[in-house]
């Protein structure tokens, strides 16, 4: 449904109608709910056991955002240091590529390719998060293959969670998202479930600067179970179950000019382009914890997951605007093993485990192109049909040993090795040493600083290797290349602080640098919307992170700032993607990539009082960048959100809760991606001015 009809765009008087949410109807209900006070725990900055920098996140700071539950994950995370913001609901983490950081539940891995762009974000929904924890700097030996992050995800126990919710989300967009959530326990069974349909004008990142997007219709479905069962007092036996589903078009610019010609078809406007880019996505998580003796545990899990990335393209319209119109289908199952064990042995930790995981790969590409002449122009307007399909099973593997040693009260060290290997697509083998120092001159105070390798691995689901053979005498073919992408080696130092100040404020401060061989990227190189990895050369990341929180009573405010810059020379594999004159740029400069700003901020605030509660948080970017050689620096982007709610308790029912949720209070209009630049295919602008509402009923 549009507010636009009903509001007559009068914002003023909308937002002075949220602001005065405490004259709200005072006798719908016969007894009000009582004054309950509840405190912001943002986790804010910390530093883990072995050195790595926690930055958490409670279900309570989620329901505190102004969207609450019905976040996107990666929002969620944008509230967090080192964290920017992207197009498609996708983020990037300490200015590496999206799929350089890896999913965490209840301690288990989850494979590698959840994390393709983008739909990964509709599988994980903040309603089963508990406490959320981004580690980053240097990790400890357990973690590899994505290491920009870890995202551990704590989920809610129906023990601690004993009750149920159904909930309503809708407002501008045709936004309409009914969800519920149910968790309890039965005996030694403890389970905790959800489940989400939603559906509105909201597929991808709008691709003109207009309020609405045009062509950009999404439904979606999503659901996640988590069962655990005590087998004895030592050891819990797990399951989680997760799936989610969604049909999605793509947006369109209209008034592009057709740069080619095809038979039989004299006007087709690029507004009535006709593509789909569709998901399914399951997965399955079984493990096994115990503790059969007070300093010795151990967690064993198998891992299942399936997710295809299907483009329907529009034949005729792709053929017109781009010179090509593929039918593409990538399918990736995944079966993994993973174990863990650890001893307490007096002042030292000692930990070890394995990582298994077999990534079947199938790509099936058919697509229709024109021919070319020899200088490269198109020779005939009637379209030709090549095909290129391809499989793979990829073999993930790594051991790892660490230790972490307590020296004195003070002073702790933590030191590892692992040794992974990858063989499938591309084959490479690597050690990687880990080495971490946590000084604590005072309980308040927390000061560390290490090195580690990492062996990071390519997004499997985007590879095809004979695409760009396949393409030759075309009007879709590239320059020559190297067509399979290998595996990224990186070197990284980290040094931080975090003082907590009294009970109440935390800071935090940290820096990072790091030299990179092979880095990953991932970009849509054409019309098909599936990201496909290549390497850079050589290159360097560096960055620097401040993070504030503040907490009291029923009031709490963060803060975020980010400030840093990946540079890259030289392109290594994946060549054919590039236009001729950018490639040999390239290869001859350092070029700053187009993942992160030079600074970005993140910032919110909740305050609670009675049965009303507000909030606020924004994010600002001094802007990506883009065109040739990503020379170019876009428009800052800043952006407000608020919301106020109000509880009713419901005798013998439960609690009401009516929550008005305003995006983008100042209606900016904010580019987040150009026309062109590497790896894009189109503009991409963040959403505007667009107001919810949001009916929530707890029993």
């Amino acid at each position: 449904m549009e507010f636009q009809g009903i509001f007559q765009g009068r914002r003023v008087l909308l937002l002075a109608q949220v602001l005065l949410l405490p004259v709200w109807n005072q006798v719908v209900f016969a007894a009000e709910m009582p004054e309950v006070v509840v405190t912001g725990s943002y986790g804010g900055p910390d530093v883990s056991a072995t050195g790595a920098n926690d930055y958490s996140i409670t279900s309570q700071d989620i329901t505190n955002l102004p969207q609450g539950q019905n976040s996107n994950i990666t929002d969620v995370l944008a509230q967090l240091p080192g964290v920017a913001i992207d197009q498609n609901q996708q983020i990037h983490i300490r200015n590496t590529e999206g799929p350089q950081f890896q999913y965490q539940i209840n301690g288990v891995l989850v494979p590698l390719d959840i994390n393709t762009n983008p739909p990964f974000v509709s599988m994980i929904n903040p309603m089963f998060i508990d406490r959320l924890t981004l580690l980053d700097g240097v990790l400890p030996a357990r973690y590899s293959y994505a290491t920009g992050g870890v995202v551990n995800i704590e989920t809610k126990f129906g023990t601690e969670q004993p009750s149920g919710a159904v909930s309503v989300y809708a407002g501008q967009r045709d936004t309409l998202q009914p969800s519920f959530e149910l968790g309890g326990s039965d005996g030694k069974l403890n389970y905790f479930l959800d489940a989400l349909y939603d559906q509105g004008n909201t597929a991808f990142s709008s691709a003109t600067p207009g309020p609405n997007a045009i062509h950009n219709w999404t439904n979606q479905g999503q659901a996640f179970g988590m069962f655990s069962y005590a087998l004895d007092t030592d050891t819990t036996l797990s399951l989680v179950l997760s799936t989610a589903d969604s049909d999605n078009q793509l947006p369109n610019v209209p008034g592009l000019s057709p740069a080619y010609s095809l038979a039989g078809i004299s006007h087709y406007p690029s507004k009535d382009i006709d593509s789909y880019l569709n998901f399914r996505d399951y997965l399955a998580i079984v493990s096994l914890k115990g503790n059969p003796e007070p300093d010795l545990t151990y967690q064993v899990a198998y891992s299942f997951h399936s997710i295809t990335q299907k483009f329907e393209p529009d034949d005729v319209g792709e053929l017109i605007y781009q010179g090509v119109a593929s039918t593409a289908s990538h399918n990736d199952l995944d079966n993994t093993v993973q174990a863990d064990m650890s001893w307490q042995l007096g002042s030292q930790k000692l930990s070890a485990g394995f990582y298994l995981g077999a990534y079947r790969v199938i790509a099936d590409d058919s697509s229709l192109v024109f021919p070319v002449d020899a200088n490269g122009n198109q020779s005939g307007n009637v379209p030709i049909h090549v095909t290129a399909n391809t499989s793979a099973t990829n073999i993930v593997a790594g051991v790892y040993l660490n230790d972490l040693w307590r020296i004195n009260d003070e002073l702790s060290l933590n030191l590892g090795g692992r040794w992974d290997e990858l063989t499938g697509f591309t084959r490479s083998s690597q050690f990687e040493p880990t080495i971490n120092l946590i000084y604590q001159p005072f309980s308040s105070t927390t000061i560390h600083g290490g090195f580690a390798r990492y062996f990071q691995v390519p997004s499997f689901q985007g590879i095809s290797p004979t695409v760009s053979s396949t393409f030759e005498g075309t009007t879709a073919a590239g320059p020559p290349g190297i067509a399979t992408p290998t595996t990224e080696d990186d070197y990284e130092w980290d040094v931080g602080a975090v003082q907590h100040l009294g009970p109440n404020l935390t800071i935090s401060e940290d820096n990072f640098y790091e030299i990179t061989h092979h880095y990953l990227d991932t970009g849509q190189f054409g019309v098909v919307p599936i990201f496909a990895p290549f390497n850079y050369d050589h290159g360097y990341i560096w960055g620097s992170e401040l993070g504030v929180s503040y907490r009291i009573n029923n009031f709490s405010i963060y803060s975020n700032l980010t400030l840093g810059r990946n540079l890259q020379e030289g392109v290594a594999t994946g060549q054919f993607n590039f236009d001729p004159r950018e490639l040999d740029f390239i290869n001859h400069h350092y070029i700053v990539l187009d993942h992160q700003p030079l600074a970005g901020v993140s910032a919110g605030a909740t305050y609670d009082r009675k049965p009303y509660s507000f909030s606020a948080d924004a994010i600002y970017s001094s802007g990506l960048r883009g065109g040739f050689a990503d020379k170019e620096k876009l428009p800052t982007v800043f952006q407000l959100n608020i919301s106020a709610q109000r509880a009713f308790h419901i005798p013998m029912i439960g609690q009401l809760i009516d929550r008005i949720t305003i995006v983008n209070v100042l209606d900016r209009t904010n580019l987040i991606r150009p026309a062109e630049g590497i790896g894009i295919f189109q503009s991409a602008y963040g959403p505007r001015f667009t107001v919810f509402n949001t009916v929530t009923l707890r029993f």
